[in-house]
């Protein structure tokens, strides 16, 4: 290439001559000149590659427009397993089916201790030998937080502006838990989750999932010191995706929270769904409300579930 760049210049000055009336051996030479013009040029095959050039020119701008139409997202293919994964249900008489594990205490955890690496628990009930589930809690937390940092550790961040927070006795103590953990010889073994829905018991203790359109409820279970209250009503229009596809929504949250001395019950409903057929998520929906009241009891129509932590 590099003799071509220096016979080109010379080829263009004596063809350049033709014009002009050239002796014999002038003219030997442009006739020469144009010779090895030619062969150059089908050397070179500059029309092939000119051909080529403008295929390619179309094949980019029919790319261009194919890239500005909307395509629809494949559809994902949901996956229950998960849901059920290490996890069993309990029967219509509170008994876990196919509990093999012994006799077990169920805890509430209130504290890490850092130091000692340990969590701290107070015992609220018992799994039984048979799986029997037995709740009995009456035993005092002794290290709570002021309601009013609620906003900060809300564990179901469904209130967007914390403002929307609003309480009574805002400095007495406070403890929610979603679950009771499950213990033997003082080694955690699994978590029991309370509610009427497998998919709502696991979404609203799962970061990523909090925010799934699955209806149903799960009980959270609440100590506090002194009576107390929070208050609540949020409506709010956004983005609910978790994947950089836009899930546009309008949501509607309650908290109607009064709180007695020592043990209480919150049931965290989720009411209306969004579903999202060309999401590319696995579970494709957004709830649309959600309740939190207090309920004096266990509801007759609540399963156990307990997720084992051993795998």
């Amino acid at each position: 290439m590099k003799a071509l760049h220096r016979i080109f210049p010379i080829l263009i000055i004596l063809i350049g001559c033709t014009g002009f009336s050239q002796t014999p051996e002038q003219q030997k030479m442009i006739d020469k000149a144009l010779k090895m013009r030619d062969s150059i040029m089908e050397s070179l095959n500059l029309e092939e590659v000119q051909r080529k050039a403008e295929q390619q020119q179309k094949r980019l701008e029919s790319d261009k427009q194919s890239n500005n139409t909307t395509s629809p997202i494949p559809k994902a293919t949901k996956n229950e397993d998960k849901y059920w994964e290490n996890t069993i249900a309990s029967d219509s008489v509170n008994t876990l089916k196919n509990w093999n594990n012994g006799d077990a205490d169920l805890v509430f955890n209130y504290y890490y201790d850092p130091g000692k690496d340990k969590v701290q628990y107070v015992k609220v009930g018992v799994i039984k030998a048979d799986g029997t589930i037995a709740l009995h809690p009456t035993n005092k937390v002794p290290i709570l937080k002021p309601i009013k940092e609620f906003k900060d550790s809300n564990n179901f961040f469904d209130i967007h502006n914390p403002e929307a927070y609003q309480y009574h006795n805002e400095d007495s103590g406070f403890k929610l838990n979603a679950y009771l953990s499950v213990y033997q010889n003082d080694k955690q073994i699994g978590i029991l989750t309370i509610g009427n829905s497998e998919k709502v018991t696991r979404n609203l203790l799962t970061s990523g999932d909090l925010y799934y359109g699955d209806e149903g409820y799960l009980l959270s279970w609440v100590y506090v010191d002194e009576a107390c209250a929070i208050k609540a009503n949020e409506n709010w229009k956004g983005d609910l995706s978790n994947t950089g596809t836009p899930l546009l929504v309008e949501t509607t949250v309650t908290y109607d929270l009064s709180f007695t001395p020592g043990w209480n019950m919150v049931k965290t409903e989720v009411i209306g769904k969004y579903e999202f057929p060309n999401a590319p998520e696995e579970d494709r929906s957004r709830y649309k409300k959600h309740v939190h009241t207090i309920v004096p009891s266990i509801p007759d129509d609540a399963t156990y579930y307990f997720r084992s932590t051993l795998y």
